[in-house]
């Protein structure tokens, strides 16, 4: 079953209507990479203490949407949908904004295409005889204040870690086997699959400054200086991609809601592989 849900995530990207450009006669995504979670791995109810207390595991996730005590274990299919070449080479030469291409991506994926992927893998598995729930759409998720900037009640960065899709960087950006130019997307389900494995040493294993101390290109990349070589600024960061002026030039250029940015995504060591693999075939 689970060569099944890749197949039918893989065909519901690719062959989305909102998966295409004319600018750049190309898809925005490539294939997507898929992988699967015992949605009872103790890591999701540690997120608790890592992220915070209104993280929800898969089980109050699923219970929320199918009643209490309807929960007998399950599955958390998470996948990658890595930026074309034709998208990352748009975005690449900016130094300010991303490219109007990027921002288009950003909000067709985000309005449009992500969501109705979701819910059509809900309706394959529904066709199978399992439940379940996408977090991401659901009535209760929502972006929480904290002192250390936004965060989630449903975190796809961190569930994609817990899948065994990668880790995490400097910049905070998922880097998965196909770069951190990518789009993390989740479903909890019923169905019991077997887990794919965490085969990173740690939560940071596939970034460059962590493994050898001599990268940190991330942080040349960032326009507003939200990124150092003690971390992310998560405030300054999200002010200035999802802000009242990233949302004007969106306006300017056709588009409902904020530009984004995802600058540091691009023009960096780990923006369409994991550099770390390749650190260590080199060593």
């Amino acid at each position: 079953m689970k060569e099944q849900i890749k197949d039918t995530v893989r065909r519901l990207v690719i062959g989305h209507g909102d998966n295409w450009s004319e600018t750049l006669s190309e898809r925005y995504f490539d294939e997507p990479v898929v992988n699967f979670a015992s949605a009872d791995d103790p890591l999701f109810e540690e997120l608790k203490s890592i992220i915070g207390p209104w993280h929800r595991t898969p089980r109050e996730a699923f219970e929320a949407a199918h009643g209490e005590d309807s929960w007998r274990g399950g599955t958390v299919i998470s996948w990658v949908m890595p930026w074309s070449k034709g998208l990352r080479d748009s975005n690449r030469p900016c130094k300010e904004r991303p490219s109007p291409e990027w921002t288009l991506a950003y909000y067709l994926s985000s309005k449009t295409l992500q969501k109705q992927v979701r819910a059509a893998l809900l309706d394959e598995l529904a066709g199978y005889g399992h439940r379940g729930v996408a977090p991401a759409d659901a009535p209760w998720f929502s972006i929480v204040d904290t002192p250390t900037g936004k965060s989630s009640t449903w975190s796809e960065r961190h569930v994609g870690y817990v899948a065994g899709l990668g880790t995490f960087g400097l910049s905070d950006a998922f880097i998965s086997e196909k770069g951190t130019a990518i789009v993390l997307n989740s479903v909890v389900t019923d169905a019991v699959l077997p887990p794919d494995s965490r085969i990173a040493a740690h939560h940071q294993a596939n970034c460059l400054f962590y493994a050898t101390d001599r990268c940190g290109a991330c942080i040349k990349r960032c326009p507003v200086d939200a990124i150092s070589r003690s971390g992310h600024d998560k405030n300054r960061c999200m002010v200035y991609a999802y802000g009242p002026e990233s949302i004007q030039l969106a306006t300017e250029r056709g588009v409902q809601g904020p530009a984004g940015c995802a600058l540091c995504q691009v023009g960096v060591p780990c923006e369409f592989k994991n550099p770390s693999r390749s650190e260590t075939k080199g060593a």
